[in-house]
């Protein structure tokens, strides 16, 4: 069953979600408000609340080297000169020459495999505290510049089945290698999950994949291909996908974005743009070596070196302290991948086969069901929101105000015990006044915590006011309100509250508390009488507890309906 609390997370209830296991069951025996649970967890808390927090120290991004921070771009520079001057100059000598398809075969050869040995370099460097990713990365590197060595030989020196066989093996063993390295990235950058970056990779690889399978895959299946190339030209396209929906799911979700992890992405997307290129070339003329794809691919290899070769390498793992915004780039992103389906299907309007119409209507109906899932999302997002105290977290007044009169509606004639608890910061305002405003928010958040602590999972703990705590608890009758109210009050003042670097201070509270009586009480009636009690706390000297009788509750009962019937 789901907390109170989280319920003010999640939006304020319906009455039917309210049902009676959460208000007590009428005849039995309610759960004891200050029994083995409440002791357990608020005991649990003093403990942890003992030992002073410290924070972790920021690891370095950078080294004590004047060259550290300089080498990415020395790299990509020699790296863009290597390659441009090799191409440019075997064209001026002509395709034909041996020398030079040598020369470009160690070119090729030499660049994917540096980019590897970059990654290998930077680990040792930097020395990431999440090391493995890079590791895994480094090895699909220098597996996909084995395949290209391999490419390169069959091409340009001897034509072997054999060669062509390795090469492809290695291709697609790069395939998972990679996939298992960008993964822990993806989990580590958003470690409470980021189901908005989720949604909006599923949305875009929905629209790269409609696109992939009409225009790649099938053209391929419905001509006469042999088993092994049949897998190769199926088994490509879908692990590209896979590498696309991660690289979406890197660059909309959450977390930092540290030069290092825009060069990675960099790399990721021109890596696929080409592989798309190549599909599209082997439909088409064929495909050229030597061209603008082999720039492409090497323009990759260099922009992943670069990215292990900078310093903030170790940081491209951490998460950001806030998520990522929709911002134009983004929703026109996710409107053009939702429009693949339908497009293909304007595009192809007189000339679709069967398969293509369901192609399409499948990839539109995904494309819709994430869509709306997006949208309740973000609706219970917004209703999270406006119903949570940001510096507590705790619930909100609002929130409490709507289950307390839903619990008092049906306390009394069912029968169910229920109580109201408003606790209150003794001297607060000296705490902000002589420590500072600061000071007092961090006070303010360790008060929440503890109170938060002794609340059960059925129990409403609200910000009530500036300095001011509310808990709506089930199951608390007239007798037991001042043994919770003391555990409330104990637990508070148990250990102090660091409220500044080195400053600790006792923090105290007043209570008070009102139970429902047998009579029906309204919610301003409750909460007249538990801050009569709570104005008694205070007035008797604070840190301690007081509650509400019933000849008081029935004084303000009866006063409360003179005054109702006085306003007509």
């Amino acid at each position: 069953m789901a907390s109170a609390n989280d319920l003010c997370q999640a939006g304020s209830p319906s009455p039917a979600r309210l049902s009676a296991p959460e208000f007590g069951a009428p005849g039995g025996s309610p759960p004891s408000p200050v029994g083995p649970a409440r002791l357990a967890s608020a005991g649990r808390v003093a403990v942890s609340l003992a030992r002073s927090p410290v924070p972790a120290a920021e690891r370095a991004t950078a080294l004590s080297y004047p060259w550290a921070g300089r080498l990415w771009l020395g790299y990509v520079a020699v790296g863009a000169v290597v390659v441009a001057s090799c191409y440019v100059a075997g064209h001026w000598a002509g395709s034909a020459s041996h020398g030079w398809l040598v020369a470009r075969l160690a070119v090729y050869s030499a660049t994917t495999a540096s980019a590897a040995g970059a990654v290998f370099f930077g680990l040792l460097r930097f020395r990431p505290a999440h090391w493995s990713p890079w590791l895994l990365i480094g090895i699909s590197q220098l597996v996909y510049a084995g395949a290209g060595v391999a490419f390169c030989v069959d091409h340009y020196l001897y034509a072997s089945p054999t060669f062509l066989a390795v090469r492809d093996v290695l291709y697609l063993a790069h395939y998972p290698v990679l996939v298992a390295g960008l993964l822990p990235i993806v989990r580590l950058r958003a470690p409470g999950g980021d189901l908005p970056g989720l949604l909006d990779g599923l949305l875009a690889a929905t629209g790269a994949a409609t696109l992939s399978y009409l225009n790649l895959i099938k053209p391929r299946l419905d001509g006469e291909l042999s088993t092994a190339i049949a897998v190769m030209w199926v088994a490509c396209p879908i692990a590209d996908l896979i590498l696309f929906a991660i690289g979406v799911r890197l660059v909309l979700g959450t977390g930092s974005r540290p030069p290092a992890f825009s060069l990675l992405a960099a790399s990721l997307f021109l890596s696929l743009a080409a592989d798309a290129g190549y599909a599209l070339r082997q439909l088409g003329d064929g495909y050229s070596v030597g061209g603008g794809l082999d720039a492409v691919w090497l323009a990759g290899s260099l922009a992943l070196g670069a990215a292990a070769l900078h310093p903030t390498m170790a940081s491209i793992a951490e998460p950001a302290h806030r998520p990522a915004g929709l911002g134009r780039l983004r929703l026109w992103a996710l409107y053009l991948a939702g429009l693949a389906g339908p497009l293909t299907l304007v595009l192809r309007r007189g000339r679709a086969d069967s398969c293509t119409e369901l192609v399409s209507a499948l990839a539109m109906a995904v494309a819709t069901g994430l869509i709306m899932i997006r949208m309740r999302y973000a609706e219970v997002q917004q209703r999270r929101l406006a119903n949570t105290d940001v510096l507590t977290g705790l619930c909100t007044r609002r929130f409490l105000e709507t289950r307390l009169a839903l619990a008092t509606a049906r306390a009394a004639p069912r029968g169910w015990a229920l109580a109201l608890f408003l606790v209150d910061i003794d001297h607060f305002k000296s705490i902000n006044d002589r420590y500072g405003h600061p000071a007092g928010d961090r006070a303010l958040a360790e008060v929440a915590l503890r109170l938060r602590a002794v609340a059960q999972s059925r129990d409403v703990v609200a910000r009530y006011g500036g300095e001011e705590f509310a808990l709506l608890a089930t199951g608390v009758g007239q007798d037991d309100l001042r043994a919770l109210g003391e555990l409330l009050r104990a637990t508070v003042a148990a250990t102090p509250v660091v409220i500044a670097d080195g400053v600790q201070l006792t923090v105290t509270v007043s209570v008070g508390a009102a139970a429902v009586a047998a009579a029906p009480a309204s919610p301003a009636e409750l909460v007249d009488r538990a801050d009569r009690a709570l104005y008694a706390a205070k007035s008797a000297g604070r840190d301690r507890v007081a509650v509400a009788d019933c000849v008081e509750c029935e004084r303000i009962r009866a006063h409360t309906r003179l005054r109702a019937f006085g306003s007509y």
